[in-house]
């Protein structure tokens, strides 16, 4: 199942001197969709991300593509939350990586995830 998270259009100020949206420009754009995923699916509200997977960039994106984000195949340890990520033009993948958040207290440690009461289960979007 894949789980689609949120879009972003790319705007002429997210190019560089080719035409293609920068890099960086995307590698923010995923941190903020998988923190997005990760809250969202945990019913969490403190998630950092402690690792994202070499991001593979498929296709370049251009000035008034959308990329659609999205996650599948999520699985929940202890603390944390794994999941696929990736991007879509169209039907068409841009990127793709594996990501880990981890939930953390309200110090700022580790906290168990309540399996049983994640909201992930039903999520609609």
């Amino acid at each position: 199942m894949s789980y689609r998270i949120n879009a972003q259009m790319c705007l002429t100020k997210d190019v560089g001197t080719h035409g293609n949206l920068f890099g960086g420009r995307m590698l923010a754009w995923m941190d903020e969709s998988a923190a997005i995923f990760a809250r969202t699916y945990t019913g969490e509200t403190h998630v950092v991300t402690l690792r994202f997977s070499e991001t593979l960039f498929i296709q370049p994106v251009k000035v008034g593509e959308i990329v659609e984000f999205r996650a599948s195949d999520p699985q929940v340890g202890r603390t944390s939350i794994t999941f696929q990520l990736e991007g879509r033009v169209k039907e068409t993948s841009v990127f793709r990586n594996t990501c880990t958040f981890v939930v953390l207290d309200e110090e700022g440690k580790p906290k168990r995830i309540d399996k049983e009461s994640m909201p992930g289960r039903t999520w609609k979007i």
